[in-house]
């Protein structure tokens, strides 16, 4: 990465969280490294208010908000539309963005959404899919064998789909896939969830929503492209931090659980990215750090996965590779060998034999 590239990136991340002072130069960069991270609703919220700010830039910022505040207005039509499914009868959780806006936090502002992320417990999976499609909701159609990977090996089911509604919605009965070396039962974070006023729903504690994020983003992720969700772990860590005995709670919740590795991880890429604002005593309590060895790698290979390269130019070999070690990272925590290896060949075959299909439609063409 050259020098440029990482100003200009520093310069993108300091302004999801402040305005920042650029020339119409740099903001061409910043903007487009950006979209590229699926950050330029957040930096339009901190900055599109800038006096200074040349018209084009306006334009650009002003658009991207307005984007980011139609999609959030599509959310809260879809948690009104769902509510009525919802009753007492068990405790449905907002996870991700739909609890963050509906929980009003800052971090929602400008926080493009695709999907609403609910958590229900695995008990009563099979009622909530049955008022979805009473609803009008209705699963999106998979093979036998895509269907049983959602059912007996996933934390989800397949998405839902309204006709006519904009967002999907992805409903889950666990926050890790059942496969993965971080499982397990997901009932303490559903007893401590805090329920939403005037709404039929719920949302993770403070310290949950925080190593959700973390677990989302270095456990239960590939990382290509998803330095947005450090920007998510540093704006819930800035939020939750004026609460008093937050860190330790969070400490004491990550052991609970077992989840010190991926809140290390998140606590060690807000500070260093984002400057966030974590005692340094709170990672260093965490048993869960990685070794000399493990770090040196993932401080190498994490910026090449989860950050924008250079968009004039071919992604480097190095950057494909750093980003091909993740996503077989990713495989590796979410499945063991046993299932991993023939669930990659049979993905590999259906690739291989869409290739060939489309291949013999165009000679008959």
């Amino acid at each position: 990465m050259t020098d440029i590239q990482s100003a200009t990136i520093d310069r993108m991340l300091r302004g999801t969280i402040s305005p920042i002072d650029c020339n119409e130069r740099e903001w061409e960069q910043v903007l487009r490294l950006a979209r590229m991270s699926g950050l330029h609703g957040r930096l339009a919220v901190n900055n599109v208010q800038n006096p200074l700010l040349s018209a084009p830039v306006r334009r650009h910022l002003l658009s991207a908000a307005r984007v980011a505040k139609f999609r959030s207005q599509m959310l809260r039509a879809e948690l009104f539309h769902l509510a009525p499914l919802c009753d007492k009868d068990f405790p449905v959780v907002l996870l991700k963005g739909g609890a963050y806006l509906a929980q009003q936090l800052h971090l929602a502002t400008g926080r493009f959404v695709s999907d609403v992320d609910l958590l229900v417990p695995r008990a009563h999976l099979g009622a909530m899919e049955q008022r979805l499609r009473a609803g009008g909701w209705q699963a999106v159609e998979l093979t036998a064998y895509d269907e049983r990977y959602y059912r007996d090996w996933s934390h989800e089911t397949p998405p839902f789909r309204r006709p006519g509604h904009f967002l999907e919605v992805d409903l889950h009965h666990a926050i890790t896939p059942v496969t993965g070396s971080l499982n397990f039962d997901p009932a303490p974070l559903i007893e401590a969830s805090i329920p939403l006023a005037d709404t039929p729903f719920r949302v993770l504690c403070a310290e949950d929503q925080v190593l959700h994020a973390c677990l989302h983003c270095f456990h239960d992720g590939d990382l290509a492209l998803r330095v947005r969700e450090v920007v998510d772990i540093d704006g819930l860590l800035r939020t939750f931090a004026q609460e008093s005995g937050f860190w330790d709670r969070l400490v004491r919740r990550a052991s609970q659980l077992g989840l010190e590795r991926p809140l290390w991880y998140g606590l060690h890429y807000a500070r260093r990215w984002l400057d966030c604002p974590v005692p340094a005593s709170v990672p260093e309590s965490l048993s869960g750090t990685p070794s000399k060895i493990t770090q040196r790698c993932m401080d190498t290979l994490a910026p090449l996965a989860l950050l924008p390269s250079n968009p004039d130019t071919p992604v480097p070999l190095h950057v494909q590779l750093a980003r091909n070690l993740m996503l077989t990272r990713y495989h590796l925590l979410r499945m063991p060998l046993r299932l991993l290896l023939p669930h990659l060949a049979r993905k590999a075959g259906r690739r291989l034999q869409t290739r060939l299909n489309q291949k013999s439609i165009g000679a008959g063409v």
